[in-house]
């Protein structure tokens, strides 16, 4: 039993080196304090634990002297039901059963700026002024400090509130293990925070928005510690096969485009990128680490799946969902068939759309569907099975946000990891059932590595003293389904999706496209189909529906408005020349020469259209076939109708009316008449003089009459 509890407590012994921090809870508008935790230790109790250490600083954020500080630690009742862990984990506090003795912190009196180091260690045996703790259990641990703020009465200013697992009660035997332990499962997700692609040139360098992905491919970087943790257990045939990787194609997209030489916009210009070599380095690794092992893919860029199946009858939905090829030219791996883990609940069109891109098993969130589900469902009027992720743990990964008056920060990535390890104990000791636990972790997880290697440790220590059994996705998903649910797509779900103008600027656009494309050919020199000229710009328009953009506003916005902006790039491909002379028509009719440019890899259909040509009449212009990177000079026939001087506009675009380019302005100047309208003046001078000498000689023949 001694080896059984010193294995458990080397299991959980995790030592918190990312800072924890909550704001304080002030008593008015002025006094702040904020209570920084930066080690816990140990993290789990157990039968062999005799103390608590909880060391970190307190700092005065407000304005006004604070003195009288104290903090104790506070242990409420054991959690017996998932609701109290709910509660706890949401940022509440529960009032404390068991409390130390308030200990003073030196200084004991803060000016505005100034911090304090504390210090508390406390014992778990009962004692006075100690902590005790009777069976094994979840417990909520709160650490409180008090002060007095000039002006102001003595109050609580600030705490930071966690879960406490205890798999032993301190001097006493463990508890038993389970008899069918849970079957656990963990999405492990490789996707960046936000698209970071603002234009991507065909045969040209990427661009980026910034070059923060460089920082985080970077060794201690968010990206770089997802891959190393899950390489440090790569060779552990245990958790190798728990882990399934969830990448999102567009990151992957972005560091292999890095890898090549990029270009990171900036408010003076472009300039280079800094994460070329990082990147290979990262892709590499990324490569040995998904070698043979699991891999599902999300919606490219995580995009708002609803929203891009009401863009023109949803065509763009297979860029986004269609990209198993693309992720396995990239990483080696063919991501697992027809699995999809999507954000948010989906409507029934692009639940329709998912279906028909092949996808058979959607991975969800247990509130987006309707009723109880304790596993695998079908959806009602969809030929799609729902996997429900373990709303518990993955509600203490992630963190909730809290209550608005909560002193917790609860969304704390170090706090989430704490929170989350301590739901999957109460999910191993409570896991007579043998229910799977599908653990999905944020989809832009931002933890250090080493939280991220303890808790891969402790998931490997559970999982040896039963409390969990490893089982991989596949197997999973094997199981039957336990019955039938409907996706719940509400109001407010329609209220958080893309914002209606960037969907119609989005739909404006495949609209130019769709036009563009169908003046495009093949040129048989260059060889490049057309689809791949615009591809670029059409995962540009999947990234304006990032569900990430959904905690800035006015982001999709400014994606789209970097759509916008590829699109015109591409128009400008073709153009016509403005000449910098005005040019003298050598007689009445002349051919104008327009001189027109394709820079793009394809064939182009182009019109010619005369604008504010008044006086000028012109020959006929049939559609014209640039050849891709060539010029070509175009006669015009023009015919002057005066002489005298015309300003006039030529511009292209193709033949369904997608302008190209920018309009030229002609100046030309004519001294002469065109031989029509010279046949025109001498017979409209002729019938003038018959028409005059019929006249004379009517009134002649009158007098005569007389």
């Amino acid at each position: 039993m001694k080896r059984f509890a010193a294995v458990v407590l080397a299991a959980f012994l995790i030592v918190l080196t990312a800072p924890l921090t909550t704001a304080a809870q002030p008593v008015s508008d002025t006094p702040r304090l904020r209570l920084t935790v930066t080690q816990m230790n140990p993290r789990v109790i157990n039968g062999t634990s005799t103390t608590l250490n909880i060391t970190g600083t307190v700092t005065n954020t407000g304005d006004r002297r604070i003195s009288d500080l104290q903090a104790r630690l506070e242990l409420g009742d054991r959690m017996t039901s998932e609701r109290q862990v709910r509660t706890a984990m949401s940022g509440g506090t529960a009032t404390g059963s068991s409390m130390s003795r308030f200990l003073d912190l030196t200084p004991a009196a803060l000016e505005p700026g100034q911090s304090a180091p504390l210090n508390i260690t406390v014992r778990l045996d009962g004692s006075a002024g100690n902590l005790r703790i009777t069976s094994p259990g979840i417990y909520p641990l709160l650490v409180n400090v008090n002060g007095t703020p000039a002006y102001g009465g003595q109050a609580r200013l600030a705490s930071l509130s966690v879960l406490l697992p205890v798999l032993g009660a301190p001097g006493k035997s463990t508890s038993s293990t389970p008899d069918q332990p849970a079957q656990v499962t963990m999405l492990w997700p490789i996707a960046d925070t936000r698209p970071r692609i603002v234009a991507a040139p065909f045969g040209g360098q990427a661009v980026l928005g910034d070059d923060v992905l460089a920082a985080e491919l970077r060794p201690g970087g968010r990206l770089d510690a997802l891959v190393s943790s899950a390489l440090a257990v790569r060779d552990d045939p245990e958790l190798s096969r728990t882990l399934c990787y969830a990448v999102d194609p567009d990151l992957l997209d972005t560091v292999d485009a890095m890898s090549r030489g990029y270009q990171v916009r900036t408010s003076s210009g472009n300039v280079p990128g800094s994460g070329a070599e990082v990147a290979k380095t990262w892709l590499d690794s990324l490569r040995r680490l998904v070698a043979n092992q699991c891999v599902i893919q999300m919606p490219y860029a995580d995009a708002d799946l609803p929203a891009l199946a009401g863009v023109r009858g949803g065509d763009l939905m297979g860029y986004a969902l269609n990209t198993a090829q693309r992720v396995q030219n990239l990483i080696g791996v063919r991501p697992q068939a027809g699995v999809l883990w999507a954000q948010g609940p989906l409507d029934d069109k692009s639940l329709d759309a998912l279906a028909a891109a092949g996808i058979k098993t959607l991975i969800a969130d247990p509130s987006e569907l309707s009723g109880t589900v304790s596993g695998g469902v079908t959806l009602d009027g969809a030929s799609l099975r729902a996997e429900p992720v373990d709303s518990l743990v993955t509600t203490g990964l992630t963190g909730t946000g809290g209550d608005s008056a909560a002193e917790t920060p609860v969304d704390d990535p170090a706090i989430g990891t704490q929170n989350g390890l301590a739901a999957l104990a109460y999910r191993g000791m409570n896991g007579d059932t043998g229910e799977p636990v599908l653990v999905a972790p944020p989809r832009r997880w931002d933890v250090p590595e080493t939280e991220l290697n303890q808790l891969l440790q402790s998931v490997r220590e559970m999982i040896d003293k039963r409390l969990l059994t490893g089982v991989s996705l596949p197997q999973l998903l094997a199981t039957p389904a336990s019955g039938t649910s409907r996706m719940s797509y509400t109001a407010e779900d329609v209220a958080a999706a893309t914002p209606a103008t960037v969907t119609d600027s989005m739909a404006s656009i495949e609209n130019t496209m769709a036009d563009l494309r169908s003046a495009m050919t093949v040129d048989a020199t260059a060889q490049v189909d057309p689809e791949q000229l615009l591809l670029p710009l059409r995962y540009a328009l999947v990234r304006n529906t990032s569900t990430a953009w959904r905690t800035t506003k006015g982001a999709a916005e400014i994606s789209a408005a970097d759509s916008r902006t590829e699109l015109d790039a591409l128009l400008r491909g073709v153009t016509v020349d403005s000449p910098t002379v005005p040019i003298s028509m050598a007689s009445g009719s002349s051919p104008l020469p327009v001189f027109l440019h394709n820079t793009l890899p394809v064939q182009v259909a182009v019109r010619i259209t005369m604008n504010n040509s008044t006086g000028l009449r012109f020959g006929e212009s049939p559609d014209q076939l640039l050849p891709a990177g060539l010029s070509r000079n175009i006669p015009i026939q023009v015919e002057a109708l005066r002489a005298g001087r015309f300003n006039l506009t030529v511009s292209l675009s193709t033949p369904g009316g997608t302008e190209l380019g920018t309009p030229a302005r002609f100046e030309l100047r004519s001294n002469e008449y065109g031989v029509i309208t010279l046949v025109l003046t001498i017979a409209g001078g002729a019938a003038l003089v018959l028409l005059s000498g019929r006249q004379i000689y009517r009134r002649i023949r009158a007098r005569r009459a007389k």
